[in-house]
């Protein structure tokens, strides 16, 4: 480039300098697609994170019941076993007490 005339030389630069600024120009508005693409996820993320809340609490209080249900059949057999131990022993101390003869 040294050895070409000044003309030259300011046609190569002007379109070096042409070049540049178009990749410049595109950058600049990849950079903003980007950044509008970036405040977007951040706002997707945020509603995300509200409905993940509410669908854990919700899946808390479903756990809740189901806990209460399964407590439920248990003071049933809790129950039906106190009865049946009253029965027997009833039935153990009637036997003794008509073998004493009372």
């Amino acid at each position: 480039m040294d050895n070409q005339p000044p003309e030259t030389r300011i046609k190569l630069l002007e379109g070096r300098m042409s070049t540049a600024e178009e990749r410049i120009t595109t950058h600049g508005k990849e950079i903003d697609a980007l950044a509008e693409q970036m405040v977007r996820t951040q706002e997707r993320d945020a509603f995300r994170d509200k409905q993940m809340a509410s669908v854990e609490s919700k899946v808390d209080r479903i756990d809740g019941k189901l806990d209460i249900m399964a407590a439920k059949p248990a003071e049933k057999w809790d129950k039906a076993t106190w009865i049946v131990v009253s029965v027997v022993v009833t039935a153990v101390v009637t036997a003794i007490l008509s073998r004493i003869n009372l």
